[in-house]
């Protein structure tokens, strides 16, 4: 559960432009200077291998670096035990995406950036395999991917670059200390809530009352700000909050569904039946505006054959 709690929580801060700038600008500043800030696309990270079907390939963005077409992909390690089936994890996912462009243009670049923020020393080297042979460190295959280890980042700096982006530096700051009683780490959520009015608060609500008792996090928060009636205020505003992101979501899904059905709708009046491949295809575009071009692309084709390419 923590690991899907823990997903979602970072999924619903790094979706845009703003939150990856601000976390490489705080994290990877060399990198972040040489992007091209109005290139960053988030893609749907799900992605279908002709050889092992679906995969989800964590957080995935399309960018340009220096005017050349690369992929930022961001994996949230949040273990308390060091995976190491992570090298080949990554080296998998690149293939997958290497694959379905490597039909169309050139092989992209593809930076790995590895979040983690679990309880025992990262052991897992950046560039793989380590090899004191010079003459097998010039032929080998090498894998590296970049670190970001929260616990070697101290509190007080992250605190001070709050002013980089107050939802992503204050997301950064939870993860981190998720794990530890609540009360340990009190300080830090006082800062945060201090500007409660910012909605990326009431998702940090939401983490911290399932990883923690419910109890627990009433009585902190009654500390953190004040009295209960100030807490009441604040868990008001967090219950209306929820109910307005679910009906935006369910609202969001609904116009995802509609467009998806009206293409293979479309397809199938111009085209005639159309196979499982093609529906399963339409079917995992969530993307609204690649959606609406598809639609478009139905329209204008002279054929199946020359819409599907």
């Amino acid at each position: 559960m923590t690991y899907n709690l823990t997903t979602n929580f970072l999924n619903r801060y790094f979706l845009s432009q703003r939150e990856l700038k601000a976390c490489l600008i705080y994290f990877i500043p060399e990198l972040s200077q040489k992007i091209d800030l109005e290139s960053i696309r988030l893609l749907n990270s799900e992605k279908y291998s002709q050889k092992v079907g679906k995969s989800l390939l964590d957080l995935l963005y399309e960018c340009k670096i220096e005017n050349e077409k690369s992929f930022i992909r961001i994996i949230f390690e949040h273990k308390s035990y060091i995976d190491k089936n992570l090298p080949s994890q990554l080296l998998y996912y690149n293939g997958i995406l290497w694959e379905e462009t490597g039909e169309y243009e050139e092989y992209p670049p593809i930076i790995n950036i590895v979040l983690y923020h679990g309880k025992r020393k990262w052991n897992i080297p950046t560039t793989l395999p380590k090899t004191n042979s010079e003459t097998i460190e010039r032929f080998t295959n090498k894998l590296n991917y970049h670190l970001i280890d929260l616990s070697k980042v101290a509190d007080e700096e992250m605190i001070n670059k709050l002013y980089i982006d107050f939802c992503t530096v204050s997301a950064l700051l939870t993860m981190k200390h998720i794990f530890e009683d609540l009360r340990k780490y009190k300080h830090i959520l006082k800062k945060v809530f201090e500007r409660h009015q910012d909605g990326c608060v009431f998702i940090i609500l939401d983490y911290i009352s399932v990883v923690n008792n419910p109890q627990e996090v009433e009585n902190v928060l009654k500390e953190i700000l004040g009295g209960e009636k100030e807490m009441m205020t604040l868990t008001e505003k967090w219950k209306m909050e929820g109910l307005q992101q679910g009906l935006q979501q369910g609202l969001q899904q609904g116009l995802i569904k509609a467009k998806q059905e009206d293409i293979i709708k479309l397809i199938k009046i111009r085209f005639g039946n159309v196979s499982e491949n093609v529906e399963k295809f339409i079917s995992e575009i969530s993307d609204l505006e690649e959606l609406d071009k598809l639609f478009t692309k139905a329209i204008l084709a002279n054929s199946l054959e020359e819409l599907l390419k």
